[in-house]
């Protein structure tokens, strides 16, 4: 049997210290990505991010290290070494946030602890006080787990969106079919260490195995969510899903590396199974025996690609729209970073994502804040140790341009069109568009179709537009069209001059006629003047808009005209009347 990180020259991940292949800088990445360095430390195993963006980062010999403002602290947070064993693939080895960290400021640790008895797991709960500093007084030892053997220990801590701690632990070299101990599992406790109600293994049966890692023979210890596995050595929970979702990547022996679907209750067959295959077979491979869960996906031991280690969900609309919602996932020997792709027929297939990064790692990987929007971090042993960045350096999303055309753009009422906006385009791969219609009418319609069919009934004249979305939310300038419905609208025109009516004397009302006018659908406003004698010098009187006019002693000696303008949808047009006689004074007796 191979350990799984010995793999590599008998444990690189055991000597710290030891000198490994460098990774190019940026290895060789898609388009548009940059790989850069974020901080180096030696054998960083883990890493978690608190909500006010600090990075947490586990050291292997037993420093926990913040990173804070692009700049590690110079002060640990938490110093364990002198309680740590770190030979083989133990030591500090992983680390997780509480939901509720905002208020009570906890971090979660799995480590190899040194006791009198031995090297043991050790799941605890710290809290990291201001300054990023934890005070190791503030422990709470939740898990106690076996460590058998230098290697298989998984390692790793997360919350799922249930609120619940999930915990992998590798089988410690024993097989992982015993389901007494806490070994070759993956195992949830609440966030204080008890047993959340739903846990598969809550029968008679049962018991907890908190304390010592075990329980009597036959029966199976309650922290158990899923079993069967040789070195869960990382899990990944899916930010995009409602629900709780996770991968499990489990180390394979000697022919297959293997990506499991966590579910509760579930045996995924070590150390009968491997991948999808009888343990050390290529060949006696198809569905698992009764009781057994095949993985999602496995690899074969290839191209120098044999020990699968870190893995990440990509978070919906932060990198190109064929990236959401992926799982990437790094093998350590070969320093590549791939993305799982699903198949039509449900199952996977893999491809590169980033090539070149060493052997050495990655060995954990988080996406994290990077400015406003987030960034792949991960950590290597290579390099003598480093936690680096994979960025999108492109604008994350372009925005969609909508094309619209009508098969008709005029004709009698009824009139039927139909609208194509099959031409609208979105610079970014695998967006998706949603077409969003406005008919001019009053009426709208949202599809993911890009043609449509509208009735006119009413005649006029209508301006169609269509805006197009793309899966992100980003939205086009609206294109239009200009519909006419029924004979077009013409201008209006003058014919007969707009008359004034009624006696021109002070306190009396003087009101305006139209006149003639050419063209329909008109409407009309006013505006009344006050000019000299002969019509001419003239101002206009504030506040007059109305068809008649109440002559004020301003009026007086003055002669009066009315502007009336004619407007419709095709234009406007005015005209003047002719001017009043001299406005008189009032009336002083009956008749004047």
């Amino acid at each position: 049997m191979r350990w799984p990180f010995s793999k590599l020259a008998a444990g690189v991940l055991a000597a710290a210290a030891l000198s490994l292949p460098s990774a190019a800088p940026g290895g060789v990445l898609p388009a548009d990505f940059t790989d850069s360095l974020v901080a180096s430390l030696p054998a960083p195993t883990a890493l978690a991010f608190t909500p006010d963006g600090r990075m947490l980062v586990t050291s292997q010999a037993g420093a926990l290290r913040v990173v804070q403002a692009g700049s590690i602290l110079s002060t640990p947070a938490l110093e364990l070494s002198p309680a740590v064993c770190s030979d083989g693939e133990r030591g500090l080895l992983g680390v997780a946030v509480d939901p509720g960290f905002t208020s009570n400021h906890f971090v979660y640790l799995y480590y190899t602890a040194v006791t009198a008895s031995g090297c043991v797991n050790r799941v605890s709960r710290f809290a990291l006080g201001d300054g990023s500093i934890i005070d190791p007084a503030s422990e709470t030892v939740l898990l106690n787990i076996p460590s058998p053997g230098c290697c298989h220990n998984g390692g790793y801590v997360q919350f799922g969106k249930d609120g619940y701690l999930y915990v992998s632990v590798g089988d410690g070299g024993t097989g992982g079919r015993d389901q007494s101990v806490l070994l070759g599992k993956v195992l949830r406790i609440t966030g204080d260490g008890n047993i959340p109600p739903d846990n598969p293994f809550l029968g008679p049966d049962s018991a907890r195995c908190n304390l010592t890692g075990r329980t009597d023979p036959g029966k199976v210890c309650q922290e158990t969510f899923a079993w069967g596995l040789r070195n869960p050595f990382r899990i990944a929970f899916d930010p995009n899903s409602s629900g709780t979702r996770f991968y499990i990547n489990d180390v394979g022996q000697d022919t297959w590396e293997e990506i499991d679907a966590g579910q509760s209750g579930a045996d995924y067959g070590w150390n009968i199974r491997e991948g999808f295959c009888v343990t050390g077979s290529t060949t006696d491979c198809g569905p698992p025996p009764p009781g057994m869960t095949n993985p999602i996906f496995a690899y074969p031991h290839a191209n120098g690609c044999d020990a699968i280690t870190a893995g990440a969900f990509v978070p919906n609309g932060i990198w190109p729209a064929a990236y959401d919602g992926s799982y990437l996932f790094a093998d350590y020997l070969c320093g590549t970073i791939f993305q799982l792709v699903p198949n039509a027929d449900g199952t996977f297939s893999s491809s590169e994502f980033a090539t070149g990064l060493g052997s050495g790692g990655p060995i954990a990987m988080s996406f994290g804040p990077d400015g406003q929007t987030q960034a792949l971090y991960y950590s290597t042993y290579a390099n003598g140790g480093q936690v680096r960045k994979i960025a999108l350096t492109q604008q994350q999303n372009h925005v969609p341009t909508a094309a619209l055309t009508a098969d008709l753009t005029s004709g009698p009422a009824p009139l039927m069109v139909t609208f194509d906006g099959s031409a609208s385009s979105d610079p970014d791969e695998g967006d998706t568009l949603t077409y969003v219609w406005d008919f001019g009418d009053g009426t709208t319609q949202e599809g993911t179709t890009p043609s449509v069919t509208h009735l006119y009934s009413t005649p006029g004249p209508y301006t169609a537009a269509l805006t197009v979305r793309d899966s992100h939310g980003a939205a086009s300038t609206p294109a239009t069209v200009q519909i006419q419905v029924g004979n077009p609208l013409t201008a209006p025109a003058n014919v007969v001059a707009p008359d004034v009516q009624g006696d021109a004397r002070v306190g009396l009302t003087l009101s305006a006629t139209t006149g003639t006018w050419t063209g329909s659908e008109l409407q009309f406003s006013y505006e009344w003047l006050r000019c000299d004698t002969s019509g001419g010098a003239c101002n206009a009187v504030d506040g007059t808009t109305s068809a008649t006019y109440t002559l004020v002693p301003d009026d007086f000696g003055h002669t009066m005209r009315v502007v009336v303008v004619a407007t419709n949808s095709a234009g406007s047009a005015a005209a003047t009347s002719t001017p009043t006689a001299r406005v008189k004074h009032a009336c002083s007796g009956n008749p004047c």
